[in-house]
């Protein structure tokens, strides 16, 4: 794993893990998590917004701590034989479920007293599962949750991703552009891609004019 970092240009501690930012919007998740196995559930459910790092983080932890990590669209009748088979699992995108295997691995798992993570965009209770045996489990689940990012956060994960891409952009600029854009990680993926894309196809240092363009169809 890569050395962490701590940073704090503008005023928001943070650091990087293996490139996933940690921060006020994923502090409670990460400390959870990597408190592992002195844990006071064993089952829980990770949520956030889309793009919010959940699959980076979980996988981060699943490498360290050896958890087996499938997603829910790829639960079939030969793939849940072998989630029986684990100790370990995470279990993602439950929000498009296939209730019935994902009600029997539940059941499973807590009979078993095993581990056991969930990850959605929604918090459990508000999933609307059909069956109401699945609605009930899920409803008394711990619930950990990664935030969209502060506008400080924001300025540090351009600023990150902007430097890995090799892209060279004013702070003021970058500044401008928070100011203006939706305070999601999907968006900083999106204006990040196209701000590249832009720069690549025009071969011109990126300036305001760019960063508007972008700006206006994000």
């Amino acid at each position: 794993m890569n050395s962490q970092q701590i940073f704090n240009l503008v005023g928001e501690e943070h650091f990087y893990l293996d490139d996933f930012c940690v921060s006020q919007s994923n502090q409670v998740v990460h400390d959870y998590l990597f408190n592992w196995p002195n844990w006071n559930d064993k089952i829980l459910n990770i949520f956030g917004p889309k793009k919010c790092g959940k699959t980076f983080l979980l996988s981060i932890f699943a490498d360290k701590y050896s958890f087996y990590k499938i997603s829910c669209k790829d639960l079939t009748n030969s793939s849940i034989e072998n989630c029986f088979s684990q100790d370990k699992l995470i279990i993602e995108d439950i929000d498009a479920a296939n209730e019935e295997m994902l009600f029997l691995i539940f059941n499973d798992f807590k009979l078993h007293d095993k581990y056991l993570i969930f990850s959605s965009q929604l918090e459990s209770s508000k999933i609307k599962f059909k069956l109401n045996d699945l609605h009930s489990r899920f409803k008394s689940l711990l619930n950990l949750e990664i935030l969209n990012p502060t506008d400080n956060l924001l300025y540090q994960i351009l600023l990150k991703q902007m430097s890995t891409r090799q892209i060279k952009i004013d702070k003021d600029l970058l500044l401008y552009a928070i100011n203006r854009m939706e305070r999601t990680y999907d968006s900083i993926n999106k204006f990040v891609d196209a701000v590249d894309r832009e720069s690549l196809i025009n071969k011109k240092k990126i300036n305001l004019k760019l960063i508007n363009k972008v700006l206006q169809y994000q």
